[in-house]
């Protein structure tokens, strides 16, 4: 695995504690998160209790910072009901970095489904340092590795090019994506926003669509089983709703 050493501004995990009353919530919260709580409505949108056999990923880009979350990872911890406990992190990078945090969703939508596995297991471990970190004592927050793009996406393929979109999420619209990120071209003053999950219906697509100036969603809904673009004017309904 090719990897490119990346300093952080700051990380947070989602996960819970092994004993009882201790449910799922954001027990490690360290660093400069200026886009946490953006990420965070992301994630309670668009990726938490939603379970799918697809990468769960999310990606927030504005003019000072880049913020990637990879969630639901099995790892080796057990609940006390001997249950497998998952987590979510949450990075956190200065704006410079921008095409290093892409690239990183690029692999992660290409590689086979092994290869997520082990790049999955990488983060997973640096999450349960992160969780494992004594209270008592200050958290310095180390370089953290990102995955290096060594497989080109199809550029035979047709490319993205509304400013918002909902992609169903076979292997060929992941590989759009992949494209799309990896030669990404940020704008200043833009927002941006990338999203891959489960079983999204349609009404919360539309609710990341309103949140960004920018965005592309990968969701397995059989309510996007084609290409949906997310503009307000396409979807007078959704004004209504959220008035």
């Amino acid at each position: 695995m090719i990897v490119k050493s990346v300093a952080l501004r700051g990380a947070a995990v989602h996960t819970r504690k092994m004993e009882p009353g201790q449910d799922y919530d954001w027990y490690v919260k360290a660093g400069h998160l200026q886009l946490f709580d953006k990420m965070d409505e992301i994630y309670r949108i668009a990726l938490r209790d939603i379970s799918a056999e697809v990468p769960k990923l999310a990606v927030i880009l504005d003019e000072k910072s880049i913020g990637f979350l990879i969630g639901d990872m099995p790892c080796q911890r057990m609940d006390h009901s001997k249950r497998i406990i998952h987590d979510t992190l949450y990075l956190e990078f200065d704006l410079q970095y921008h095409p290093s945090v892409l690239h990183t969703a690029g692999v992660l939508l290409l590689c086979s489904k092994n290869a997520y596995q082990i790049h999955e297991k990488h983060f997973m471990a640096y999450a349960e340092r992160l969780l494992a970190h004594s209270p008592s004592t200050q958290l310095s927050l180390k370089r953290v590795k990102l995955p290096v793009v060594s497989k080109q996406p199809n550029f035979n393929l047709a490319s993205i090019r509304a400013e918002k979109l909902a992609l169903f999420s076979d292997s060929v619209n992941r590989n759009r994506c992949a494209r799309y990120l990896i030669h990404f071209k940020y704008r200043d003053n833009h927002r941006f926003s990338f999203v891959s999950t489960g079983r999204l219906k349609l009404e919360k697509c539309q609710q990341i669509a309103d949140k960004s100036d920018e965005c592309v969603l990968l969701t397995i809904s059989s309510e996007v089983q084609s290409e949906i673009n997310l503009k307000k004017n396409r979807f007078p309904h959704f004004r209504k709703m959220f008035a």
